[in-house]
């Protein structure tokens, strides 16, 4: 009889490392089964729920979709009580996979965590759960190994995954493409738009020959991006071909930021959300930064405009600025970057880690 492991992602790039992971366990002959989306879904594995087309971002908006969580988490809690696989691995999306952490252990499942929740951000009590609920987390940030390892938390860090997922970075300051990255989540879409429709408008006055780019998220429909211009070209990128040429982006917070940091692209950083999330996250969020790039450097690399700063005329007077003097800097910084975290054959190493971890056997497989 096949190992059997459950790997649950909840948003697109989540998913995009669990399928790469999902990709090791089938090639070693285990019975793997999931939540996740349409990558998932692709490599012809049982999905319990697809989660991240309902994915949210903030703090108010996944209320909303309340009912479809509650329903969500019903159908994976009675799949894990019926299949009991051997292992979990849950890559971030916390706030879903959290509330699996008791049912996991009733049905004496070993989890594994991959993409540690942002504790060193905002609420740090999360780690005492992790403690108590995981057998051993992969992180993809160098720093955030000393935190757990000061919990006594077994953590590895292997690099990141993007890191091996993108291209060679190939800056080329002579390109006319400008990105627009609006998010990768309905609500986000649904805030940042609009800002990018005036923002681009703005600059194609300026310069005219820019061609301007929209890179669709997967998980959403075309009709999510209605009313965009007609001088958008709007695509999926899944291979990043065209992105790594790109002049500049204008990105959402969140992993293409990062994305774009790696592949050495300029940007300046976007977001908004409702009132509510933000007075939230004012609160409890404890980093200077929101951008993963500046997160991780430390420093600002790249200019942040938040809330009622993210208007069409700051992003032009901020865009402008770093093509005109600051993109060569940026570029070469978000590079230097790359070399932090670079990391090789990741997923197969958290799998032969699991594996040591639970003193299995490949060959058991």
């Amino acid at each position: 009889m096949k190992n059997s492991v459950f790997i649950s992602a909840g948003d697109l790039s989540g998913e995009i490392y669990a399928k790469k992971l999902a990709e090791v366990f089938i090639k070693n002959n285990w019975k793997v089964s999931a939540t996740g989306g349409k990558l998932l879904k692709n490599l012809n594995l049982f999905q319990v729920v697809d989660l991240v087309s309902n994915a949210t971002m903030g703090f108010w908006e996944p209320l909303k979709n309340l009912s479809f969580f509650v329903k969500a988490k019903k159908n994976v809690v009675n799949f894990i009580k019926k299949e009991k696989p051997k292992i979990a691995v849950l890559v971030d999306f916390w706030g879903f996979h959290s509330q699996l952490f008791n049912v996991l252990k009733e049905n004496k499942v070993s989890v594994y965590y991959y993409v540690s929740p942002q504790i060193w951000a905002s609420r740090f009590w999360r780690i005492k759960k992790i403690k108590n609920s995981v057998k051993k987390i992969f992180v993809i940030y160098p720093f955030e190994v000393e935190i757990y390892k000061n919990f006594n938390v077994p953590v590895s860090f292997y690099g990141h995954p993007l890191t091996e997922i993108l291209p060679s970075p190939q800056y080329n300051p002579d390109s006319k493409k400008i990105g627009l990255l609006p998010g990768s989540r309905k609500s986000e879409v649904q805030k940042i738009l609009p800002v990018l429709i005036k923002a681009s408008a703005l600059l194609k006055k300026i310069h005219n020959e820019f061609e301007f780019i929209c890179f669709k998220a997967p998980s959403l429909d075309l009709e999510d991006y209605k009313n965009s211009p007609s001088f958008w070209k709007i695509l999926v990128d899944e291979k990043f071909e065209m992105r790594k040429n790109l002049l500049f982006a204008i990105t959402c917070s969140g992993t293409a930021t990062l994305e774009n940091a790696l592949l050495g692209i300029p940007q300046v950083v976007v977001y908004k959300t409702s009132f509510l999330s933000y007075a939230i996250a004012k609160r409890i969020v404890k980093t200077k930064y929101i951008s993963l790039p500046n997160i991780i450097s430390g420093q600002e690399i790249c200019p942040e405009l938040i809330q009622e700063k993210a208007t069409p005329s700051k992003i032009v007077n901020r865009s402008l600025k770093i093509l005109k003097n600051d993109k060569l800097s940026m570029s070469k910084k978000f590079l230097n970057l790359r070399e932090k975290i670079e990391g090789k054959n990741i997923e197969e190493r958290i799998f032969e880690d699991i594996l040591s971890h639970r003193k299995l056997k490949i060959s058991d497989g």
